[in-house]
């Protein structure tokens, strides 16, 4: 059995050496379910990250419309969805607005919070 969860990133303030920002990142929901069934529901939301990706203008390089990723995100504000193997995840322009979609082992494992500064 593995979990199908949902992460959503949030800036936290560190006030050391002047101040600056890092993200945090907090499970929304999950779910249990059966490795088959965990890869079935990725393979679905995949599918609709593709059609936003396209529809935002982030093609694939065989597309003879094909721009560079980096200037479709500077001329549009937004990020695309990527996938690695277990994980679909999306960055944001600022810190704290990125989320992913994650099939894990442990419940919660990709959880992280304040560091207290050394």
């Amino acid at each position: 059995m593995r979990y199908f969860s949902y992460y959503q990133e949030y800036p936290i303030y560190e006030p050391s050496e002047g101040g600056y920002y890092y993200a945090g990142n907090h499970l929304v929901s999950t779910e249990r379910l059966s490795k088959r069934q965990c890869k079935k529901k990725l393979e679905q939301i995949w599918k609709e990250c593709n059609q936003e990706n396209r529809k935002n203008g982030f093609l694939d390089s065989d597309d003879p419309n094909y721009i560079d990723w980096s200037q479709v995100r500077r001329m549009t504000g937004i990020c695309p969805w990527y996938r690695a193997v277990n994980e679909i995840y999306q960055y944001g322009i600022y810190i704290g607005e990125g989320k992913s979609v994650v099939i894990e082992h442990h419940k919660g494992s990709q959880e992280r919070g304040y560091e207290p500064y050394c």
